[in-house]
């Protein structure tokens, strides 16, 4: 394994591991002062209800948009399933459960966070997931949710 696959796994790691854990300030920490931060692309009508997604650059802009996520989901579940690296390169599948504090009603997705890593630190983040269920419990529909 090189050198640079080797210091993406630990960054990625240290992102990963805050991130499930709630450690936003560790978490935050991984990522470049300039960070490129993708987050889905709004479409009107569609998944703009999901207020938190678009693009941002920079550390503050990413914290700005991870206040608006957490203060509209409460996420009980967050872990790590799966993770490649390649030189810079990772990509991290993440299982998650939450609830959308507005509705109360509750969703489960698994997502991909794909990362770059430079200088010890993630300059690049992009997400892809199917976002129907987000979408759903934020509109307050049950239907399709399963019984608890």
């Amino acid at each position: 394994m090189s050198n640079v696959t080797e210091e993406t796994r630990k960054v990625v790691r240290r992102w990963f591991d805050a991130l499930t854990s709630g450690d936003f300030e560790t978490a935050l920490d991984t990522l470049d002062e300039n960070v490129e931060w993708i987050n889905y692309t709004p479409v009107p009508g569609y998944n703009d209800d999901m207020k938190w997604i678009g693009s941002y650059r920079g550390r503050e802009a990413v914290l700005e948009t991870l206040k608006v996520f957490t203060g509209a989901v409460d996420v009980r579940f967050e872990k790590l399933v799966n993770l490649v690296v390649d030189d810079d390169q990772a990509a991290g599948v993440i299982h998650e459960m939450s609830t959308v504090r507005g509705t109360g009603v509750e969703f489960e997705i698994e997502f991909i966070q794909w990362l770059t890593v430079r200088d010890g630190k993630i300059i690049r983040w992009k997400s892809y997931t199917d976002p129907s269920q987000i979408i759903r419990a934020l509109r307050g529909d049950v239907s399709g949710q399963e019984a608890a």
